[in-house]
């Protein structure tokens, strides 16, 4: 390798082409200068021919011989970075410990097996009872969402052929709806009617002007006052059948609210912008419902009475129900 080519500062390069004279130049015709041109020429031709001349090779030409063998990589030197706190330690976790090498694998009933995977949005909100309701189950509905109807009172009674018809002429005849039951086992008669659309207006004027002086201060007052006086209007008769006592009432409020009425009451109202209701209201409690006992069971018996109203009402577009032939005896 004594034929590689180096520069000043010992890297290598291309060997270069030697420079050769041309022929038939006459020096003679030459100066000085040309002529010792000339002769530096021909004595640098003379000692490249006395080498050997062979291309450097490829490890000698990349890596030359008086640098390292070690590959080095320039890098731009850093700062040395110094923390402002002590970096925590970092906590190794312990290794679980070991079985004894002759101990047995723990049954397969002892082991939990792991929870099933849910869905988060297929998850089913637990359901709450309500208080009161042990079971979880939705509480049947109590009121009738549409009418405020009690539920829990007992189904109505398909009406008998003798109440369509009743109730049917008095449509047909334009007049209240009469009918009577027996109670406490037959030994007693009760008789209600339905009442005309003016008379329900004196009674909702009447509970009115009662809340506007103050007697009245609550809604459920309202309403109890309202049925009250509408239990005094419907009941007509109230008798014993061994004829121990026997009540009858007139069938309509006046003249003017019940034009039908074969007899209607004749009172003076106490307060002449007022209706004479509580008058009336006097004159049943003291004369004909003298005891609790009595007047809850005409009440019970009068809601009877509206509800076999109301059940009649509801069949008006039922030709099947009026039609129906009459009941075998």
């Amino acid at each position: 390798m004594d034929n590689v080519h180096k520069d000043d500062e010992g890297l290598h390069k291309a060997p270069s082409v030697p420079l050769e004279p041309v022929d038939g130049v006459d020096a003679s015709k030459l100066s000085d200068a040309e002529k010792q041109m000339l002769s530096d020429l021909n004595m640098s031709n003379t000692a490249s021919e006395a080498k050997d001349v062979f291309p450097p090779s490829i490890v000698e030409a990349v890596v030359p011989e008086e640098r390292s063998s070690e590959s080095v990589v320039l890098t731009q030197e850093m700062p040395e970075v110094v923390p402002d706190e002590p970096i925590p330690e970092l906590e190794i976790e312990q290794e679980a410990p070991s079985l004894p090498e002759n101990a047995a694998p723990p049954p397969l009933e002892n082991v939990a097996a792991p929870p099933p995977l849910i869905d988060a949005e297929e998850e089913e909100e637990p359901v709450v009872a309500p208080e009161g309701n042990v079971t979880g189950s939705t509480p049947s509905i109590q009121t009738c969402p549409h009418c405020n109807w009690d539920m829990s009172l007992p189904a109505i009674a398909e009406p008998t052929y003798d109440e369509k018809m009743g109730f049917l002429h008095s449509v047909l005849g334009q007049k209240t709806f009469v009918h009577q039951y027996d109670i406490f086992g037959g030994k007693v008669v009760v008789r209600f009617r339905t009442l005309t659309t003016k008379e329900m207006d004196i009674i909702y004027r009447q509970v009115f002007a009662e809340r506007e002086t103050g007697e009245i201060t609550t809604i459920q007052d309202y309403w109890e006052k309202v049925n009250r006086y509408k239990l005094y209007l419907q009941l007509t008769y109230l008798a014993a059948v061994d004829g121990s006592f026997t009540h009858a009432l007139p069938e309509g409020y006046s003249p003017e609210t019940n034009p039908h009425a074969a007899e209607c009451y004749q009172l003076k109202p106490a307060n002449p912008d007022h209706s004479y209701l509580p008058e009336i209201e006097e004159h049943v409690l003291g004369d004909v419902l003298r005891t609790e006992t009595i007047q809850r069971s005409v009440n019970t018996i009068c809601a009877r009475f509206n509800r076999l109203v109301a059940k009649l009402e509801a069949m008006i577009d039922n030709s099947d129900f009026w039609n129906a032939t009459e009941e075998q005896s």
